[in-house]
């Protein structure tokens, strides 16, 4: 016999089953203000869409063996208790106008509270009520207080969610709050499994959450896809469609990396798109940019240029380790790019591991891609030649924030880069390739103009080693004419003032400084370049200055070299070389004048 069953109801009668206890070893309520806006944006979409139903989920009730209408809610909690919360916000709205909306009124009051159904009562009267959610201990007493009318002052999650459905709900025409209620009740579905108290819970809820494959926003996004092709005569497209989206996987051997592809390829299509609400709002643009055309027909194409392989392949290449070198070889002879100091690899070691830039770079690059076929050679070599001053003033750009900051913040750029992304992707023009007005939008601090950027980095101290041997390697390749193969990886960054303070002692233009000797350790005038070995090739090497001339005077660094010319070591000196280092990076880290319009 059956022991553990399930049926799918409606919230209405849901909530009408009796009362629902958190069990003790539940989280606390923990849902965050945008899973909150998410859900209640779902409803209203669905609601504007005229949908008949909304699945919320499944979650897992226990009988609790003391009443036949009490359950512990083993999974599930965070989703019933917004829902009471949202209820509770639209039961203030109907008590404001009790005398036309009294039922709806009592209909919530029902909904939120264990009391008979032809119980006639208001909101004013519940005191004594008992909710029929009783969430965990921590959360018990601030969630009665809301559903019984009153408000709270006290910081944490729940407020936080209240305030949040309390704003939206105040949003909503009156008319609109009515039918969001009714919507709510009798429309909102949810799958129920029930487990009696013989059986061991916690077993089952592992199997339900340890077993198969959680869907991400790149499953539901082809299952959107797929539902356009459903009738009986789609089945030859049908198959096209879920050929094209199933050959994208094996070039995205991670579900990481495909998700990157998908999101990438979607911004430059419709410009900016929120990675926590990936899907919802991708699926969101699809919609309104099919809402004027055959929408079957506008996902059958964007499903065919979503797998082109030639796309496909350009963003493995791009967010690879190991570009393919065919491609990079022939981007470089269309721009006449193959001797360039800062060429296709190196402004693509620049970028790599910044994801911000993705749908940017896919989108320049896409262009070169795309002129391979299409356009006539002299305008493949325009069109290359534009997308490589692009690229160099976008590796500018973003080499130059992350010099200047103390760390990168991605959140800053995002939008802009993924709406340059979805502009560059429309034009046709190769002049309209240029992204310098894009820049500059968000050059909040001015580092696109030369005086100011070598200004902010002469001060800058810079604890990142990653981007500290980038800049000291840049500006040797700048200062050694004579261009040696010098391996980025054969090398380590030295400070040349010791990071440890046992020798700060020892260095006179440092000695009298104390622990202050500390601030000019990782200035830029404070670091240079060695081999991976040199540290350990001389005895007390970190003694003095004199003592490390010896080594910097034989590095094959020029900017080393350098230091070995020097008499002396203090603070005057790595204000000075702080200062010449920055001049000199930004003439690495230049930028090509705005493009011309008949370029």
């Amino acid at each position: 016999m059956t022991q553990i069953t399930s049926e799918v109801l409606l919230v209405a009668d849901l909530f009408m089953k009796g009362r629902f206890a958190v069990p003790w070893h539940q989280r606390y309520y923990d849902w965050t203000e945008e899973q909150v806006s998410e859900l209640l944006d779902d409803l209203k979409e669905a609601i504007a869409e005229r949908r008949t139903s909304y699945f919320l989920g499944s979650i897992m009730l226990v009988h609790s063996g003391e009443h036949d209408d009490v359950w512990h809610i083993n999974d599930g909690q965070q989703r019933l208790i917004t829902l009471s919360l949202l209820i509770a916000a639209l039961c203030r709205r109907f008590a404001a106008r009790r005398k036309s909306d009294s039922p709806r009124e009592q209909r919530s009051l029902r909904l939120l509270f264990n009391r008979p159904e032809n119980t006639t009562t208001n909101l004013d009267d519940t005191t004594k009520d008992t909710p029929r959610i009783k969430p965990p201990r921590q959360d018990r007493s601030r969630f009665t207080q809301l559903v019984r009318g009153h408000d709270i002052g006290t910081n944490g999650k729940l407020t936080s969610a209240w305030n949040k459905i309390v704003l939206f709900v105040a949003d909503l025409t009156l008319v609109k709050a009515r039918r969001f209620f009714d919507f709510l009740a009798d429309n909102v579905e949810i799958g129920v499994l029930y487990v009696p108290l013989s059986e061991d819970a916690n077993a089952v809820f592992e199997a339900l959450n340890g077993r198969g494959k959680q869907l991400d926003d790149v499953d539901l996004i082809r299952n959107h896809l797929y539902s356009h092709f459903t009738g009986r005569g789609d089945n030859e497209r049908r198959d096209t469609v879920h050929g094209n989206l199933e050959s994208i996987l094996p070039n995205s051997r991670t579900a990481r990396r495909r998700q990157e592809y998908f999101r990438c390829f979607f911004q430059c299509r419709f410009g900016y798109l929120k990675k926590t609400r990936f899907y919802r709002d991708a699926r969101s643009k699809i919609q309104f940019s099919s809402s004027r055309r055959n929408i079957s027909d506008y996902v059958y194409r964007l499903v065919e240029e979503l797998a082109d392989k030639r796309f496909v392949e350009l963003f493995r290449t791009m967010s690879a380790t190991n570009p393919n070198p065919e491609f990079l070889a022939a981007f470089m002879r269309a721009s006449a790019t193959t001797s360039h100091k800062r060429n296709l690899p190196a402004l693509l070691s620049e970028l790599v591991g910044y994801k911000v830039v993705q749908p940017l770079v896919f989108a320049l690059l896409r262009k070169f891609v795309e002129s391979q076929s299409t356009a006539v050679p002299e305008m493949r070599r325009l069109i290359a030649r534009n997308v490589h001053r692009s690229l160099s003033d976008l590796a500018s750009f973003i080499v130059r924030v992350s010099f200047c900051e103390a760390k990168f913040e991605p959140s800053r750029y995002e939008a802009y880069f993924a709406n340059c992304a979805m502009r560059i992707s429309s034009v046709t023009a190769p002049a309209d390739l240029d992204i310098q007005t894009e820049l500059r939008e968000c050059d909040e601090r001015n580092i696109m103009d030369d005086v100011r950027f070598a200004s902010q980095l002469a001060n800058v101290e810079l604890k990142d080693m990653k981007r500290a041997k980038r800049l000291l390697f840049g500006i040797n390749a700048l200062q050694d004419r004579e261009a040696r193969a010098l391996d980025f990886g054969g090398c380590a960054v030295e400070h040349v003032l010791p990071k440890s303070d046992t020798y700060w002692p020892d260095w006179s233009g440092f000695s009298i400084l104390g622990s202050d000797a500390g601030r000019w350790v990782y200035r830029i005038g404070n670091l240079t370049l060695l081999g991976n070995s040199d540290n350990f090739a001389r005895r007390r090497f970190n003694a003095s200055f004199s003592a490390k001339k010896a080594v910097f005077e034989t590095s094959p660094f020029a900017i080393t070299r350098k230091l070995g010319e020097l008499k002396k070591w203090n603070p005057t000196t790595i204000n000075s070389r702080s200062a010449a280092l920055a001049q000199a990076a930004s003439q690495v880290w230049s930028f090509y004048r705005p493009l011309k319009r008949n370029a």
